[in-house]
């Protein structure tokens, strides 16, 4: 009963890097027109999925997790709400490893976020008029 316990739980964290916690967090930036944070979050995505494509086997959910982390971290500029957001990142990597993903997988996942997120920074800037 314990263990089951602790693999849900594991499981609920990483569905923090999910598709449609991704999109949701898109959507509300979309109706409340948070113009940047829409580009930063579309660029990153879409340079997160060209990678996968090209280099297989890589945990996307631990890379999603990282740039809502950074991005939505930015968006609030509230130290409580980036040390939090920071820990649930940290335990969906303890998810990770709980749930035996491969060490390579979830390096190159993190790789992967922070080479989106690096892309999504400093190209928005470029997308945004006025």
């Amino acid at each position: 009963m314990i263990k089951n316990w602790k693999k849900e739980i594991a499981r609920d964290l990483l569905a923090l890097g999910g598709i449609p916690f991704y999109f949701i967090v898109l959507i509300r930036a979309i109706i409340g027109k948070y113009s940047p944070f829409v580009y930063q979050l579309v660029i990153t995505l879409v340079v997160l999925v060209i990678l996968s494509l090209i280099f297989k086997n890589s945990n996307q959910h631990i890379a999603r997790g990282l740039i809502l982390v950074f991005f939505t971290s930015l968006f609030y500029k509230d130290i409580l709400f980036t040390i939090f957001a920071s820990l649930l990142w940290l335990f969906m990597i303890f998810s990770l490893f709980y749930l035996k993903v491969k060490s390579k997988e979830i390096v190159k996942g993190v790789l992967f976020g922070v080479i989106s997120m690096t892309m999504g920074y400093y190209l928005t800037p470029f997308l945004i008029v006025g």
